[in-house]
């Protein structure tokens, strides 16, 4: 038996005389190790009302670790409230389906918490719960029922992606097939998420109080050529400072777009190191 996820709805369409729905999961239905399966396993999708439906893959992106999928639905499946991304602090509630269908859910708070050791994907939030079982690819939702992400399992405490990178990535693939984004090669924190004392140390003696703290430097990277080392301070990316990594991603996306707008193009991605 292959993995069991959970998805959300990102749309419904009629063509030919049929709904088709799609659905955005976890990558891991259909990819091992950023690979895709070969053969791909065949793909069911359980309905709220317990019916079971053939899905049809249709793109994955190893690097956020989301797959696209469509189905063929006789009844109308409404896609959820839509928000924006989840917030530092803020409580949550993931949702997942089990092997029966039925709903499970965990609550948690969106944590201050980074984690930079993950070369190019520091763009994860966590949340102070595991997800329920079956619970990758399930939905974040806020108090008022709007989805701001998805969860992933990770130990001791679920990740998120936020749902402003998710809705872009469908978006960019829904246009141009594919996705694209800067590699910049760089594990990052952000200043105001280091020690209260470090701040102020790096402040009175640099005179820094806004940027990105490099932790980790991949190999063989543009970063790596550029001279760019552990315990550098990145004042700013194209003079954005004040982002959360979260935002910080949807800005390398936002680079993305420009090029694939005009692929002959080449877009630079330009550090302030102090």
């Amino acid at each position: 038996m292959g993995s069991q996820c959970t998805g959300i709805i990102m749309g419904q369409w009629e063509s030919k005389e049929k709904q088709h729905t799609l659905i955005v999961t976890c990558s891991k239905i259909i990819s091992s190790g950023g690979t895709l399966l070969d053969p791909l396993p065949k793909l069911s999708v359980g309905l709220p009302n317990k019916t079971i439906l053939d899905g049809q893959f249709l793109f994955f992106d190893d690097h956020y670790d989301i797959a696209l999928l469509e189905i063929d639905a006789d009844l109308p499946l409404q896609r959820p409230s839509i928000g924006s991304g989840p917030e530092y602090g803020q409580e949550v509630f993931i949702l997942a389906r089990d092997s029966g269908l039925s709903l499970r859910a965990r609550h948690g708070e969106i944590l201050w918490l980074e984690e930079s050791d993950f070369i190019d994907r520091s763009y994860q939030m966590f949340v102070s719960c595991e997800a329920p079982v079956a619970g990758n690819g399930g939905p974040v939702i806020d108090h008022d029922g709007n989805v701001t992400g998805m969860a992933f399992y990770s130990r001791p405490n679920a990740a998120v992606l936020s749902i402003s990178t998710i809705m872009t990535c469908i978006e960019m693939w829904m246009k141009f097939s594919r996705i694209a984004r800067p590699i910049h090669g760089l594990g990052v924190r952000t200043f105001e998420f280091l020690d209260v004392s470090l701040q102020e140390e790096i402040s009175v003696d640099h005179g820094i109080d806004t940027g990105f703290i490099v932790h980790t430097v991949s190999d063989y990277s543009a970063a790596e050529s550029l001279g760019i080392l552990p315990g550098d301070v990145i004042v700013s990316f194209d003079d954005q400072h004040t982002l959360s990594l979260p935002q910080l991603e949807d800005y390398l996306l936002s680079l993305g777009w420009t090029f694939l707008n005009n692929s002959s193009s080449t877009v630079d991605l330009k550090f302030m190191i102090s």
